[in-house]
Parts: C-alpha cells; structure tokens; sequence
C-alpha cells in the first residue's frame, strides 16, 4: 500500500515534465542544495548573512538547519577562494519558535546561560525564504550528511492516501559517494530555430516513514516541486533518535508538528576547516502551559516560563520518552504521576555540575494515593510510595539509566540505585547519549 501511495505521489510531479525530455541516469558530485551550519560561531543558532551587494554588510543572520540553494557553476567558481564566501538562495528555515522562546523567556542567570545560544544578532533580521545573500562556504553541508522530517502541510501529505497521523522522512541516494540523477534535456529537434538547449536533473530519492520502512525511490526534479517547505534537516547517526522521539510526541498528542521540535544546534569549535561537536543538539521536551510533559508526565519547578531547563541530547530524550511511556502504561492508579524537574543545566551551576551533560534528569519520588503537584516529597514520608518509586527505578535500570541516585535504604538494597548527598526528595537518573542500551531503548521500546 505503501509503495503505492508514493508511485501515485510521484506520478502528480513528473508527469508535467515528462512529454518532451529525454533523460539518462548519471552519477553527480554537486547536491540539489545545501544545509546550513556555523563557521566559528560556537553554540549560536545562526550564522551571518551577508548583503548580496555588498558582502562587507552583515545585516541578516540565517538560522543553522535552513536550506539554501548554489547553482554548481558558482559554487565551483568560488570554491577556495580568498574569502571563503559564496552567495545562496534560501529555501526553507527552520521554526522561530526555539529562538523565540530563549530570547524573550529565559532568565540570564550565568555567562553559559542556554539562552546565550540566540543572542548576539544585534540589529541583523532573519532571513526569510528566498532571500540571496552571502554566507561562508566552511558554514554549509552537503545533503547527502541528512535525511529531512517533512513538515505535514508539505505537498507530500496531498497525496490521497497518506496517513496525516504518520511522520515521513525523505532521503537523497547516493552510489560510489556520488548523487544519483537523471539528466532531462530537450532533443535537438524539438528545439525552435536558435533556442538554447533546456535540460534539468531529477534527483533520486527516497521516502522514510516512521517505522523506518524505505518506500519506492524515484527521480523527482526538487527546482520545480519543492516539499521541503519547514522541513527539519536531521543527521543521519541520530535519525533513530528523532524518529522515535517525533512518533512518540505525535502519539501522545496529535496536535503536535514538527514547528514545535525546539532544538539547540550542536556547539563545535574549529581545527583549521574542520568543525569539532563539544556538545550534541538538545531538543526540548514538550511542555504546555500548564507544565503538562509527554505521557502524563509534569516538570515541576521550571526555572523560566521558557522551561529551558528541559533540554536533552537526542537519545537521552528518546530513552526518557520511552520510560515515560512505558510507566504511563503501566502505573495507572493515583500517585504514579511521573515528575521531573531539572534536565539540562549550564555546568556553571557548580550544585547541578552533572546536569550539563543533557544526559541526566531529575525525578520526584512517587506517592501512595495523590498526584499533588504542588509540594514534594521524602522517603519514609507517610505520602511516600516504595512499591511505586521502587518499580519505576527499575525501568530506568532496563531503559539503560546509570548512574541513578535515591538514597532510600530498602531500594538501594534491591536495585542499582546508590546513595549520593542530597538525593533523598529525588532520583537522579542519567541516560549515557552514547551507550548501547540508551540508543536500544530509543530505537526498540520497552
């Protein structure tokens, strides 16, 4: 059925195209367009964007994770030039919302704050889609380092028979390191007296939905059909982890759209060309206004109207999502309320030192026979459920959680929990970005 759907889907684009040109398959080093970053911007969301006119003028910033387009012949023009620029088209940007919510927020507290990550723009103005520009060449990546979520009001979801509830991924083919294509031209007879020659390439691609499963590729010519509207750009090596973690916020809440992923880039530092990640991206938990997270899950105590205490590495997140679901199925009687506090903390925060990590979350232990919000809770407190906290300790030991922190005696004794100073009102639980069974867990459920 699947594969269906897409040849339909493929049929609507091509079709238009496909009466006069003759095309033949090719292999081709330049993509049809290119993904922002930073160069030596460190943590910051943006990058500068320079006047198409005057390039000593930076009066924009382009978001990282925006799409640009470079005509190959120009690219190749001012590859390893004096000064590294090269002018782009913008296609697409990410949503505002992420940035907006640090800028106007977050409370400034210390120099690595995470609000710092939006700051810094001065009087520049975002880019908006189609505007042209310079930026430098070190600042953009190749697509083939990508697959792209596809936002649900993209033409992909036009297509009769495709599910608005499912997410759905497309990737570009490669082979031998290069993009497969077909090159379309107009044979030379169809061609009018002294009319130029007019050809295009179509670029294979690929449709992912989110159980992962690949559907039937095809060539699609991205310069006339362009879904990539809102689109988010995600690396490969962590596509497991935001597939899951968007399939689980689309189930838990299905008003839920890709606009509201709120993500900080990655922060690197540079070695010559070559940018080094001292820190992954952090993507939020979704949070409503009420404090409300994933699963029935609250955050208690945020540190600003912005939670922006409630950042995590991508498996981290994934793991902990996996958790809060599997306990909002399997605890179903008052006091099984899961509550978190803080997540992600600046490591100036020297009484948080291993929250700045993105990898460890705070818990409150759970209760008897209430889902009170408002006040915390002890062990040994006549409110206090052993049975309740003690199973939930032991699916963060199965979902991978190390180290985790509780210091009740009873629980220390019948699971990895250990005692640490000042971990008697929560457990501190850590979901190590890197290690197998937290990328397990993402990727498979508990």
């Amino acid at each position: 059925m699947a594969t269906k759907i897409f040849l339909a889907f493929l049929l609507l684009i091509n079709t238009a195209m496909a009466s006069k040109y003759e095309c033949y398959e090719d292999l081709v080093d330049f993509p049809p367009f290119y993904v922002s970053d930073e160069y030596r911007q460190g943590d910051k969301m943006y990058e500068n964007f320079r006047n198409l006119k005057n390039a000593n003028i930076k009066d924009k910033y382009i978001p990282r994770g925006s799409i640009v387009y470079i005509d190959p012949q120009v690219y190749e023009q001012f590859e390893g030039s004096e000064n590294g620029r090269v002018p782009v088209k913008v296609l697409t940007i990410p949503s505002i919302k992420a940035e907006n919510e640090l800028k106007n927020k977050t409370k400034g507290r210390t120099y690595d704050n995470i609000k710092s990550v939006a700051l810094g723009t001065g009087r520049q103005t975002r880019v908006k889609k189609d505007d042209k520009g310079w930026i430098s060449l070190k600042s953009i990546r190749s697509v083939d380092e990508y697959t792209f979520a596809v936002e649900k009001d993209s033409l992909l979801y036009d297509t009769p028979g495709v599910d608005d509830d499912r997410n759905y991924y497309i990737k570009l083919n490669m082979q031998d390191g290069k993009f497969k294509v077909k090159n379309c031209c107009i044979p030379d007879e169809e061609l009018k007296e002294g009319e130029e020659e007019i050809c295009f390439s179509k670029y294979e691609m690929t449709v992912i939905d989110d159980d992962s499963n690949e559907l039937q590729s095809d060539y699609v010519n991205f310069r006339e059909c362009n879904f990539f509207d809102g689109a988010l750009p995600i690396k490969n090596e962590q596509l497991d982890a935001f597939t899951s973690v968007l399939k689980n916020f689309t189930e838990d809440n299905s008003d839920f759209k890709l606009a509201d992923l709120e993500i900080v880039p990655a922060k690197q530092t540079w070695r010559g060309s070559t940018p080094i990640v001292k820190r992954k991206e952090l993507v939020k938990v979704p949070i409503d206004k009420n404090g409300m997270g994933p699963f029935g899950s609250i955050h208690y105590r945020g540190d600003d109207k912005a939670n922006s205490d409630a950042y995590l590495k991508p498996n981290a997140l994934c793991a902990f999502t996996q958790v809060l679901k599997k306990w909002q199925k399997e605890c179903t009687e008052p006091g099984c309320k899961a509550m978190f506090g803080d997540l992600y903390h600046p490591k100036s925060w020297r009484s948080h030192s291993t929250h700045g990590s993105g990898e460890c979350i705070d818990l409150r232990p759970f209760r008897a026979n209430d889902d009170n919000t408002t006040n915390g809770l002890r062990y040994g407190w006549e409110r206090y459920s052993q049975d309740k906290t003690k199973r939930f300790i032991q699916l963060l030991e199965t979902a991978g959680g190390t180290p985790i922190y509780f210091n009740d005696p009873a629980i220390r004794r019948t699971t990895k929990a250990t005692r640490m100073g000042g971990h008697d009102n929560h457990i501190h639980v850590c979901f190590p970005e890197n290690a197998d069974k937290t990328m397990k867990t993402c990727k498979d459920g508990l």
